[in-house]
C-alpha cells in the first residue's frame, strides 16, 4: 500500500479488537478501537478521520442494524465491512447498504484482509492510482 490508511475496529471482544489492531497495524494501517456501541458513536462524532469502519452488530450499549444505521446516517461516506455472527438481521436493509458483510468466524482473518483492501480499493482509487467508485455493494 502507497497510501497510509486509518481502520476503526469496533468489537464487543477485547481480545477479537486487539487481535485485528495487532494484524492490520503489522499490514501497515493505524488503527483505533471501540469497545461498544457508546465508544463508536463518540469517535465517530470527533474530529478523527477513518478511512474504514470493520463493524461487529452485537456490541453492547448499543449495536445491531440500529447501530449500522446511526452510522452510515451521521459517515455516509465511510465504508463499513460488517464482520458479525450470522443473524436473522443480515437481510435488514442497512446491512445490504454495507460496503461489505463478512461472516465472523476464527478462520477467516485473510480473507478479512481482503475484503478491506478490496473496498478500501473501490472507495479510495485515487490512492491507488485507480479510477473506480466507492457504491455499498462490495461482497466478499
Amino acid at each position: 500500500m502507497g497510501t497510509q490508511f486509518t481502520l476503526l475496529i469496533a468489537d464487543r471482544n477485547r481480545h477479537v479488537r486487539d487481535f485485528l489492531r495487532r494484524e492490520f497495524t503489522a499490514e501497515g494501517y493505524l488503527v483505533d478501537l471501540a469497545k461498544d456501541g457508546k465508544e463508536l458513536v463518540t469517535i465517530l462524532d470527533s474530529a478523527v478521520s477513518h478511512d474504514l469502519l470493520i463493524l461487529d452488530l452485537d456490541m453492547p450499549c448499543a449495536g445491531g442494524p440500529e447501530l449500522l444505521e446511526h452510522v452510515l446516517e451521521s459517515k455516509p461516506l465511510l465504508p463499513v465491512v460488517v464482520h458479525t455472527f450470522l443473524t436473522d438481521d443480515t437481510t435488514h436493509s442497512a446491512i445490504q447498504k454495507a460496503a461489505a458483510f463478512l461472516e465472523k468466524s476464527g478462520t477467516n482473518l485473510d480473507q478479512l484482509k481482503e475484503v478491506v483492501i478490496s473496498v478500501l480499493r473501490k472507495c479510495y482509487p485515487s490512492r491507488f492510482g485507480s479510477m473506480e467508485a466507492c457504491d455499498g455493494d462490495e461482497t466478499p
